[in-house]
């Protein structure tokens, strides 16, 4: 079971992993469109903005796939990620739609084909079979629900009032920090990104400016109380700094791996800080930039830095309220030889 699961998740990292390229691109895009005039003035800038967000359930559909049955999983995935597009699903059914190709496909790979009839069968007979299978689901089953589903999401995410969006991002701000690139913060970043592609930036927001604060606040913590921390820990002072100032939230991981305990509820909350500042503050970020690199992107700079600053200084006087004197080398060294002789 729990292999499974693990399986699971690695597919639907993929998916993630392969989509963000095509969002950060039409992100990109559109915001070139907007400072040339708008979809008037720049028509073929526009239609190249509306392609890559179309992309992005085919990406995810094929990614997810290919990932659980390789080759024979392409066709039948983008065929069926392409009509699931086309009846509204965006992101979520891209996901559904590479799970029920990626594993159908597995599942038909069991039936034991003669030798001689294997290779016909993973060109034609998987494909057609699971591209019908999965089609017929979509158009009668799964694809009106969702199709309803992602456009409620969408509107009540665009239309709900400052205090609902605080609290969503006070959210994402937490998923972010509490694994730092793990699953819970690969489900933040879907979650994210996928409504970026449907043209939501409230979630896109909260995930981009909460990257950098875990290893920003650690660092501080470090520089400011460097007495609480192992000489490891200290080694990491530079490396969490440059991490958190290009948004990578893993550099806080040799933190949170030495004292877990205290970090990573300390870092979560430095976060959620952040994020709940920057929504209140009415911040938007149209581009998939993290934390400071996002900057010049945001329409409320100075609220934007704001949020920044609280949620670092948040992170560091927090955790180091938490943590104990770090024990000196030669503390170390004497419980060494004090084991050494118990034994």
């Amino acid at each position: 079971m729990k292999e499974g699961l693990q399986d699971l998740s690695r597919h639907l990292f993929t998916g993630v992993g392969n989509m963000i390229p095509v969002v950060f691109t039409g992100a990109l895009l559109l915001v070139l469109t907007e400072m040339l005039g708008g979809e008037e003035q720049v028509p073929f800038l526009a239609l190249l903005v509306r392609t890559a967000f179309a992309l992005v359930p085919l990406i995810i559909a094929v990614s997810i796939a290919f990932s659980i049955a390789e080759y024979p999983a392409i066709m039948p995935a983008l065929l069926c990620g392409l009509i699931a597009h086309k009846m509204g699903t965006g992101f979520l059914g891209g996901i559904v739609v590479g799970l029920l190709v990626g594993y159908g496909i597995f599942l038909l790979k069991k039936i034991p084909f003669p030798p001689t009839a294997a290779a016909f069968a993973d060109l034609y007979v998987l494909p057609v079979a699971t591209s019908l299978a999965v089609s017929l689901l979509l158009f009668f089953v799964i694809g009106p629900p969702l199709g309803s589903a992602l456009q409620a999401l969408s509107q009540w995410l665009v239309n709900m009032k400052v205090g609902s969006q605080v609290v969503v991002a006070v959210v994402l701000g937490a998923m972010i920090a509490f694994d730092m690139g793990g699953p819970v913060n690969k489900t933040a970043l879907t979650f994210a990104y996928g409504l970026f592609a449907e043209h939501v930036l409230g979630p896109n927001t909260a995930v981009n400016i909460a990257m950098g604060i875990p290893p920003l606040g650690m660092a501080l913590a470090c520089f400011l109380a460097p007495h609480k921390y192992a000489k490891e820990e200290r080694g990491a002072l530079r490396s969490a700094t440059i991490l958190g100032l290009i948004g990578i939230t893993e550099g806080a991981m040799p933190f949170a791996v030495a004292d877990s305990r205290r970090v990573i509820p300390s870092i979560m909350i430095g976060t959620a800080v952040t994020t709940g500042l920057s929504a209140a503050l009415g911040v938007v970020n149209p581009m998939i930039m993290p934390t400071l690199a996002a900057t010049i992107f945001v329409n409320n700079k100075l609220g934007h830095l704001l949020a920044v600053a609280a949620g670092v200084l948040t992170t560091a006087l927090l955790v180091n309220l938490l943590k104990r004197e770090a024990k000196t080398e030669e503390e170390d060294e004497e419980e060494t030889e004090d084991s050494k002789e118990h034994d």
